[in-house]
């Protein structure tokens, strides 16, 4: 069973600039180290990635999957396509503001394989504030 959830943070920059960044596939292992593959194997019409490999280092076990993308007007969804999980969706919407914008991450996440529920929650809960505090972190400068 997936663990399901949201979370928001508001980020001092541009819908477009904060975009940049989520598209930025490539600089994940540099800005988030647990990323040691981000790879982009296929862009859309406007150059954006559409589809994108990844090996991720998640304690337990490393994970390697490949995402495909659907863009919206300020929204970005992701899904697997074939990996080591069962399942890995997810999207960020993006709702720009006079103050910044405010960025909702919304995910859905099962490793297909065991790991005990504390460790399970604390994972997805560090998966995304990284995420999250990444996007703000770089966004920002």
């Amino acid at each position: 069973m997936a663990d399901t959830g949201t979370a928001s943070i508001q980020i001092d920059a541009t819908s477009e600039r904060i975009m940049e960044v989520i598209n930025d596939v490539e600089g994940m292992p540099d800005r988030l180290s647990a990323f040691q593959i981000a790879k982009v194997l296929e862009r859309d019409a406007e150059g954006r990635p559409s589809r994108a490999e990844f090996e991720l280092d998640a304690r337990i076990k490393v994970v390697h999957y490949f995402l495909e993308y659907v863009y919206e007007p300020n929204k970005v969804s992701w899904k697997m396509t074939e990996g080591d999980m069962n399942e890995l969706t997810g999207s960020y919407e993006l709702k720009p503001g006079d103050g910044g914008t405010e960025v909702i991450y919304s995910y859905a996440i099962d490793p297909g394989f065991p790991v005990p529920g504390f460790i399970r929650k604390q994972g997805v809960k560090m998966m995304v504030s990284g995420a999250l505090d990444d996007l703000k972190k770089t966004a920002e400068a």
